[in-house]
């Protein structure tokens, strides 16, 4: 704690040094550009970035300096050379320039035209032709030709153009024309990766780290990012949490599924662990990066196991003004609609199964034969209802509409934005609006003092309402009537769901504050103190009323006939309410080092962190309302009938973090990371545990056998780590004896209900967090100028510590339940994979292609087993995946060959001997008696399909523009899972007399159709075709082989196509740039089951709200 408060204290004093410049010393004959690079980086704090060709050719130079400022150095060395620098905080960059041209007579005004090319001599549409230090500037037209009206002809042009290195020319003075040859930029070389509480350059970096930018991610706007990430980076897989607005966040895996616990990734925004991605506007992120390995999480502790997201945000750019709109409108329908049966259908099946359950038919023939001629002539006695059809709004509108403000000084820069997206339910009155801003602004105090000031709130108000089941509503029975009354299935409508005015509805209003100061100290060339406080309060308030519904009975008994108002249910208004308040601090202190002493380069860092959370809620309940009025104190007086609540707590965390870095040469790299994590949650004795992770790197493409012969390549690196992490499982206090109070009752003798209190588990003093152990060997590389790309990782992992519930009854005298414990271990391994390219045509056309392949396969080494499937192999679950189904091998389907006697029933007569559930008929699923005990049973139970979660990922991501135009397509898809498909589509009749799809309809065995893929129909409930006779329910976790069904499926993801206007067209319209696009999202599955959304998970299945597939507008300005 006391190395916290100093690390902060020194951070926030206003300490003010004197702005005085670094001294710099060089002499010597034949100074070679690079050696004098590193002579720079010994003598002063500032690193240099470059690109190796650009030093190609240049002279050496001689040197007498003593003494001199760090601009003189670099002016000295400089002169007459092609190249120049420009200096950024404490980064030189070198850039390309040309000698200028002698001034002739001044020209006012000037007008300077020319033509911006590559170095093939292919035009460069859309470069941006600037004055530097003022607004005004141009683009290049598709021919990458430009015009620029300039007051004088003093100043700088500066041409950069996305993939090129960014070239100043001073204006010349005596021609008009100025042609332009911009160099292709090296990305792998110079691209620097956000990691743990700093950036690094990925060209050195020994970690496993991914990134996606937000320019990417924007191609194809969504509502929130976590739906967009697998397949796009690679060690991501996601899965759905259905469609409901607002609500439609899914969950984030990387490198699969690693423990039976709390799977979810740490989201870390602008450097501060926060909760949730959903809580970030898209359109402000600048990039997304994804920490895989034990490198790159240890700085991140007792939270890293899972994996780490990092989102930054955007930061404003020194410059003019800029003003840009981006706003869209678009529509929303359900990627899959079940396609259930029609009256006459129905009422076919319907007799099909009584008659196979040995009852008399429901329907007459003569009825089935007429009735669409009858519900002709009466619609309201002979209806067709199709629930699914007409409950369901198709094309739901979507909507965003954002502006960003960026600009700045070199002193002050700023960027602001604001955001209102809304997004309508395919029913009433389902809806989701959300609001946005946010602020960042960056100062340098001094040239030494960099404040940063970020503010970002979200508001949401989220609506929702009874969810209709249109799926399983009886077509036989009306849905509405002629009169345009409602009707009833099974004594519920799902119209009288709708029109009874239920809601519940959430607002919340979440705020991210964060204040950061980073102070250089002259006095330790590269030494810096930087102290950031956030503090990020929350608040929410939900509310749900719940009244009865009401429909109508129809009567035909008397004329004319009647339609009788009836109560659905029980017929009681509730109202339940409740506010909540969370406050989030977060403190840190950072002490960061960098230098560069000839061919040594030294990374330092050390961090104090403490976070302390703060958390309250109320809630409130009535029932029994006499009056059509949603507010608690008009509820009953009932004590029996209302409800009261709350709750507090507080949390606290404490770490500290040190990461060290070195690298010889810029080939042979090491790092050392760690951390040393206290948490709340456990006993003093196990608060405490230290993580630490350590990685080497070797640069191949710096050895002289591949430098001096192969050119073409970039970059190739050789990187391994090997370290641990920590993962917070169970929940706080579980070390302590905890009372259950008012949750007993107990009459003494008098029948009257007495307070009580009870244990309701045992504390365990020794529970503590889990522990992860991963390794990692990783390949980079890049080919021909960046054309070819790609990063390899194969990786291990193992977790222990696991918490998992004892597998043992104990009697109900004990009176309490046994404590989890530490004991689960479980192995994940996999690999990750992107591959990517670009080229540039002769035509001009723009392509890249980026692919991503992730495969992650766990396993249980140890769990607790119950003493059945610990003495069955079939059955047990150690040594496998977790999530594995079990249940019975289904061998088909017994036929009408199989009944030998023709008496309709299959049996020892028959040849066949095993016992199953029931007498067994031809139609029947026959199973596979793996024990040979005569009987199928439990015992009897095995492996039947791949866990929920998918173990293959990847991705295809394609871009390609040309003269304006642009097209982004992306296709993502999964393989190795399942899905029990056991529902209202596939077993008939499921509850009581619900209707069935023609999923079931069309593939169902009769005696005309022996090779069905599913078993014959029957009246109700038939466990020997459906699940575990234990559950009897058709619908249990408990199948066989027949109902699991693969979920392998690609999509397409998102498919966008895009205009951008002539800068020229723009200008006169008073813009500087103008695009406008379609966006589609989900548009097309294949694979998969094909009759339901392949990303519906064993909880949502076909009655759930559906994915959606969207189809979107939109507009881009910029002024």
């Amino acid at each position: 704690m006391k190395l916290t408060l100093v690390l902060l204290i020194s951070v926030f004093l206003q300490i003010s040094y004197a702005s005085y410049g670094q001294k710099v010393t060089i002499k010597g004959k034949h100074i070679q550009t690079e050696q004098f690079f590193r002579e720079i980086q010994r003598q002063t704090s500032y690193k240099i970035l470059y690109a190796a060709e650009m030093l190609e050719g240049l002279k050496s130079t001689d040197l007498n300096l003593k003494n001199v400022s760090l601009e003189q150095a670099l002016d000295a060395y400089f002169s007459g050379k092609p190249i120049g620098y420009t200096i950024n905080n404490n980064v030189i960059v070198i850039r390309q320039k040309t000698v200028p041209v002698e001034n002739g007579l001044k020209r006012d005004p000037v007008t300077i035209s020319g033509k911006v090319t590559d170095e093939k001599g292919a035009p460069l549409p859309g470069t941006s032709v600037m004055l530097k230090g003022s607004s005004q500037g141009t683009n290049t037209d598709t021919q990458g030709n430009y015009t620029l009206k300039l007051s004088d002809n003093k100043g700088v042009l500066v041409f950069s153009s996305i993939g090129y290195l960014t070239t100043e020319i001073e204006v010349p003075g005596n021609t008009s024309t100025l042609n332009v040859t911009l160099k292709e930029e090296l990305k792998n070389l110079t691209e620097v990766l956000v990691v743990g509480y700093g950036t690094q350059k990925k060209i050195t970096a020994t970690a496993s780290v991914s990134t996606v930018a937000g320019t990417e991610l924007a191609k194809a706007p969504v509502a929130n990012i976590t739906g967009s990430l697998a397949g796009r980076v690679a060690g991501i897989g996601t899965r759905p949490n259905g469609g409901v607005p607002g609500q439609d966040n899914a969950n984030i895996f990387i490198r699969g599924v690693a423990t039976t616990g709390n799977n979810a990734a740490l989201i870390v925004i602008d450097g501060v662990i926060r909760s949730n991605i959903s809580q970030v506007d898209p359109n402000t992120i600048e990039t997304v990066s994804v920490l895989k390995d034990a490198a790159a999480v240890a700085p991140y502790g007792l939270g890293g196991a899972n994996g780490v997201i990092l989102i930054t945000t955007k930061h404003g750019k020194a410059g003019s003004t800029s003003l840009s709109l981006n706003s869209y409108y678009g529509f929303q329908r359900p990627t899959f609609a079940p396609k259930m049966l029609n009256a006459v259908d129905y009422m076919t099946l319907k007799n099909e199964g009584d008659l196979n359950s040995g009852l008399q038919p429901q329907f007459a023939q003569d009825l089935i034969d007429n009735y669409e001629r009858l519900h002709a002539e009466n619609p309201d006695r002979y209806p067709n209802s199709n629930a699914q059809r007409e409950i369901v709004k198709i094309n739901t509108p979507q909507q965003n509409y954002n502006l960003q403000l960026s600009g700045g000084t070199d002193r002050i820069r700023y960027y602001a934005g604001l955001n209102f997206f809304r997004q309508e339910g395919i029913y009433d009155p389902l809806a989701y609006n959300r609001y946005n801003y946010n602020v960042m602004l960056d100062v340098d105090a001094t040239k030494t003092t960099k404040v940063t000031l970020s503010l970002n709130n979200t508001i949401e108000d989220n609506q929702t309402g009874p969810n209709p089941n249109g799926i399983s509503y009886i077509p036989t029975r009306a849905l509405f009537y002629s009169n345009g009354l409602w009707g009833e299935s099974g004594g519920s409508s799902p119209i009288a769901d709708l029109m009874s005015g239920s809601y519940s509805r959430v607002k919340r209003n979440q705020a991210l504050n964060s204040l950061s100061v980073e102070q250089q100290l002259p006095f330790v060339p590269g030494l810096s103190i930087k102290g950031v406080f956030s503090y990020d309060p929350s608040y929410s308030e939900d509310k749900g009323w719940s009244r009865p519904g009401y429909y109508y009975l129809y009567n035909p008994a008397v004329t004319p006939a009647t339609y009788t108002r009836t109560l659905q249910g029980d017929g009681i208004t509730s109202l339940s309410q409740g506010y909540s308040k969370n406050q989030n601090f977060t403190y840190q202190g950072l002490i960061n080092y960098h230098r560069t002493f000839g061919n040594h380069d030294l990374t330092g860092l050390i961090v104090a962190e403490s976070r302390n959370g703060i958390s309250s809620n109320l809630n409130a309940s009535r029932r029994g309302f006499s009056v059509n009025v949603d507010e608690l104190n008009l509820g009953t007086s009932n004590r029996l009938n209302f409800d009261n609540g709350g709750s507090s707590a507080t949390s606290s965390q404490l770490g500290y973090v040190y990461r060290l870095d070195y690298g010889y040469k810029g080939k042979y790299l090491i790092g050392a990371t760690g951390r040393y994590d206290g948490h709340y949650y456990f006993a003093p004795g196990k608060r405490w545990a230290y993580f630490p992770a350590f990685s080497a790197g070797w640069r191949l493409s710096e050895e002289s056998f591949i430098k001096n012969n192969l050119n073409w390549v970039d970059n190739l690196k050789l990187k391994g780590s090997w370290g641990k992490s920590g993962n917070l499982a169970g929940s706080a206090f579980q070390y302590l004896s905890a009372y259950s109070l008012y949750g007993n009752a107990y009459a003494f003798g008098t029948g009257n209900l007495v307070q009580g209190s009870f244990v309701p588990l045992e504390a365990n003093t020794n529970i503590t967090w889990e522990k992860s152990t991963k390794s990692n060997i990783g390949l980079e590389l890049s080919f021909w100028k960046g054309k070819l790309t790609m990063d390899a990782d194969v990786f291990h992992e193992k977790r222990s510590g696991m918490l998992l519930a004892p597998a043992i009854t104990v009697p109900v005298e004990y009176g309490l339940s046994l404590a989890q414990e530490n004991a689960g271990v479980m192995s994940n391994r996999g690999l990750d994979l992107t591959v990517g390219t670009n080229h540039k045509f002769s035509n001009g056309i723009l392509f890249g292609a980026t692919g991503t392949f992730l495969y992650a396969k766990n396993k249980l080494e140890q769990v607790f087993e119950t003493p059945a499937t610990r003495n069955n192999p079939n059955r047990s679950r150690t040594g496998r995946p977790l999530g594995t189904p079990f249940g019975y091998q289904a061998l088909g389907i017994f036929q009408t060959s199989d009944d030998k006697n023709g008496d309709g029933i299959i049996n020892a007569t028959d040849g066949y001997t095993i016992t199953q559930f029931g007498a067994l008929h031809p139609g029947d699923v026959k199973y596979a008696d793996l024990n040979g005990d005569g009987k199928i049973d439990a015992n009897d139970e095995t492996v039947v399909g791949d866990p929920l979660y998918p173990a293959i990922t990847y991705g295809l991501n394609l871009n390609a523009s040309w003269k304006g135009f642009d097209v982004n397509v992306f296709f993502q898809g999964a393989g190795k899972a399942s899905l029990n498909v056991q529902g209202y589509q596939t077993v008939p009749f499921r509850i009581n007399n619900t209707n069935t799809s023609y999923e079931y309809f069309d593939n169902r065995w009769t005696p005309d159709n022996q090779s069905a893929k599913y078993p014959r129909a029957y009246a109700s409930k038939n466990t020997n075709n459906t699940t575990n006779p234990v559950n009897g329910d058709g619908f249990g976790d408990f199948s066989s082989s027949l109902w699991m069904a693969s979920t392998d499926f690609v999509r397409l993801k998102t498919a966008v196509i895009g205009y951008t206007f002539p800068a020229a067209l723009s200008k006169r319209a008073g813009m500087q740039n103008l695009r406008v696009y379609a966006s589609g999202q989900n548009i097309f599955t294949g694979g998969g089951l094909g009759f339901m959304d392949p990303e519906t998970g064993f909880s949502q299945r076909e009655e759930a709200y559906p994915v959606q597939k969207t189809f979107i507008f939109g507009l881009q300005v910029t002024f």
